[in-house]
């Protein structure tokens, strides 16, 4: 006897003719759902995100449908809770087309029947396999949001609606294989593993009595999916469609580089003021939030008690647009977070305040830890700062603080009351002279390699100890270098960032006509922001230089044999936490050579923090917060610094001119500076390196190269 089993068992006519009739009432709804969603997307202004949709789409695949943005090592619990749902669900919707097919296709129009044998073994033990992933799946969701309750979610009764579903549908699904094989004994039911065992708990009730519950259970069983169907376009079950599709046009642009307003002199629109100011695809993008609250885990603003929480924000945005398009978007009843999707919030609002607050917008550093951790690609910065620029250029509304900011950038050519005749004050520190781009040029001269020193490590007596250290490891390996002295001037990222867009543009600009006309070829600099900003944003107006961080210099010099370290040295020894800067890592991925220059020195021991590399936790000082007052919430510099603290290290090595800024204050906030200090790797290196044999035949160690770590 060949396996098999007879599709609509017990099933009367009037069954295939509702089941059939009925059908498109659930996908109209669905239809019509998603054709408002794309309405509602179209309000926003064009952008062109339809070149290679070929990789778009293989991409989306790879990390949405198999999960590959959605299981990660840091999420693994919930990343594999959202797989058992997506695979048991769609694996039960596949057999249910398969079943389809053979009834409906196959075997009446070809005479052909594929459900049998082999093939109806291995897919009995699928459904049933595919059933309890879903199931427990489900069972884990709700254990998760109203048991475990992790402060990052927020459940609502749609989240609690969608996952009864999903088990109802299961255990429907299971009881009628039961009821079907407590009747015909069906001699392969070991197969269905879950369904078998009910039915021989079943079997001793009388046949009508089976078949009766059998019928009424078919009838409820397929009601429900029609329901649940109809009911995905409006709730939060929209997700595997807006996911995908954001997925698919996402940004290809490199992370850390904000897009610039076009034709800002006769731009008609300057920010994002009101909803149709974003564009299709940033509606979109908020439109495809699944409420995961990932973006939370590693944000300095929600970690640290402030306004600001990225998922609300863009839930904030959402249901705003779910409001003006009249769509029911995902909450039955109140529910505790107010951003959540709702019906009547009132699509007449204005956007800044009323949907999104200025605290909001004011509080984001950019540090980019939501949008590494959102698995649909949502970009919360450029929706913060498109508001940002709003509030600055259209309306004046900006923090006091950067009032002086702007006025400085503007005179000056940075954010620091200094004139440009000073950005080379720090050179008179060295023992040999630092050259100067226009020297080099007047003597028809050529350099390795143009060193940016930036606004902090030009003026901020801190961070010049940093850039001093960085040219006598320049010196020592003998790599001819210039400066650009009073000829540099801000990159413009603070202002692009704060969202005075068109100071940005206007410091960037000098900056690349600056480095185009001494035909410079290669940047190094210690500031990521000043890195990420020539390296990503100076493209978009021409200027094309290979840009390296110094701690990719310094790593590569030490690869060489270029520079050498004695072991013995002061700094060279102890424990060490290195902190990882948003610019440098999050928005450029380099994680590894700090890490590999600090590893050059056998004596010191690396004691990572909770947060690192891509999970690493912001020092509060991007987007301009270097220059604003913190004033709700915890501070965000000092629980960075006691997180350092609590690995037991006594020194914090840094990279990046704001961190050293924030944590120089947050280890002063803390009290801790008789026990911990904060250094600079090139600082470390510089204090470690044994300096070339002097011309008299003696080793002389540089001046600076013994830094106090208490200092």
């Amino acid at each position: 006897m060949t396996p098999t089993r007879e599709i609509l068992w017990n099933i009367n006519a009037l069954g295939p003719i509702l089941l059939y009739s009925l059908m498109a009432i659930p996908f109209v709804f669905l239809a019509f759902g998603l054709a408002r969603r794309v309405r509602m997307w179209r309000q926003g202004q064009p952008e062109d995100r339809f070149d290679r949709l070929g990789s778009r789409i293989w991409h989306a695949v790879v990390m949405s449908i198999l999960h590959g943005r959605i299981v990660r090592r840091r999420n693994l619990a919930g990343g594999l809770m959202h797989l058992a749902i997506f695979v048991g669900f769609v694996t039960l919707f596949i057999g249910t087309v398969i079943v389809m097919i053979e009834a409906d296709i196959t075997v009446p129009l070809f005479g052909v029947s594929f459900y049998r044998g082999d093939f109806f073994l291995g897919y009995k033990l699928a459904m049933n396999l595919a059933g309890v992933l879903l199931i427990l799946g489900a069972l884990a969701a709700l254990y998760r949001r109203t048991v475990r309750r992790p402060a990052t979610l927020d459940t609502a009764g749609d989240d609690i609606v969608i996952l009864a579903f999903l088990i109802v549908l299961s255990v429907q699904g299971f009881a009628l294989q039961a009821l079907r094989m407590a009747v015909t004994e069906d001699p392969w039911g070991r197969w269905s593993f879950v369904s078998y065992p009910m039915a021989v708990a079943l079997s001793g009730l009388p046949e009508g009595w089976l078949r009766g519950i059998h019928l009424a259970n078919w009838y409820v069983h397929f009601l429900t999916n029609f329901v649940f169907l109809s009911y995905v376009a409006y709730s939060k079950m929209i997700h595997p469609f807006t996911s995908f599709a954001n997925v698919v046009f996402r940004r290809h642009q490199p992370r850390g580089a904000l897009e610039p307003i076009e034709n800002l002199e006769e731009a008609k629109v300057l920010g994002v003021g009101k909803l149709e100011d974003f564009t299709w695809a940033q509606l979109l993008n908020v439109d495809a939030c699944m409420h995961c609250g990932r973006c939370l885990e590693y944000c300095p603003t929600f970690t640290t008690g402030k306004p600001l929480r990225p998922r609300d924000l863009v839930l904030e945005l959402a249901g705003y647009m779910a409001d003006r398009g009249g769509i029911f978007s995902g909450e039955l009843g109140q529910g505790e977070n107010s951003a959540r999707y709702r019906w009547g919030a009132g699509p007449d609002r204005e956007l800044i305040p009323e949907v999104v607050t200025p605290a909001e917008l004011w509080d984001c550093t950019t540090c980019g830890a939501c949008m590494e951790q959102c698995p649909v690609y949502i970009e919360h910065v450029p929706l913060i700062v498109g508001m940002r620029r709003n509030l600055v250029l259209e309306r004046g509304e900006f923090p006091e603080e950067v009032t002086a900011v702007f006025t400085n950038l503007e005179r000056l050519g940075s954010p620091y009351q200094f004139p440009p005749n000073q950005r080379a004050a720090w050179t008179k520190k060295l023992d040999q002279p630092v050259p100067e781009m226009a020297e080099v040029a007047a003597r028809g001269e050529e350099v390795e390699v143009l060193f940016w020193v930036g606004c902090l490590g030009s003026f901020d007596a801190r961070n010049q100890r940093t850039t001093v250290a960085l040219a006598r490891i320049l010196q020592a390996a003998g790599i001819r270098f210039a400066i650009l002295g009073k000829e540099e001037c801000c990159t413009g990222d603070p202002a692009r960032r704060i969202g005075n867009e068109y100071l940005a543009q206007m410091m960037a600009q000098q900056a690349v006509e600056t480095l185009n006309t001494y035909n410079v070829k290669k940047v190094v600099t210690a500031c990521p922001h000043c890195f990420n900003a020539i390296k990503n944003e100076f493209p978009q107006i021409g200027g094309n230089y290979e840009v390296i961080h110094h701690s990719q210099l310094i790593h590569q010099l030490l690869a060489e044999g270029r520079i050498q370290l004695d072991p013995d040295s002061a700094l060279a020894r102890g424990k060490v936490t290195y902190h990882d800067p948003c610019y440098l890592g999050r928005y450029n991925g380099e994680y590894d050579a700090p890490r590999a220059a600090l590893a050059a020195l056998p004596g010191l021991e690396l004691r990572e923090m909770r947060r690192n590399r891509h999970a690493s936790f912001c020092c509060g000082g991007g987007g301009g917060r270097l220059f604003m007052e913190e004033t709700r919430g915890t501070r965000i510099n000092q629980a960075r610094v006691r997180e350092a603290m609590d690995t037991g290290a006594e020194l914090l090595a840094a990279a990046c001119p704001f961190c050293m800024t924030m944590f120089e204050d947050g280890i002063h906030g803390v009290g801790a500076e008789e026990s911990f200090t904060v250094l600079d790797l090139a600082e470390i290196v510089a204090g470690s390196m044994i300096a070339p044999t002097s011309p008299a035949g003696g080793d002389a160690r540089p001046e600076a190269a013994t830094p106090d770590r208490q200092e």
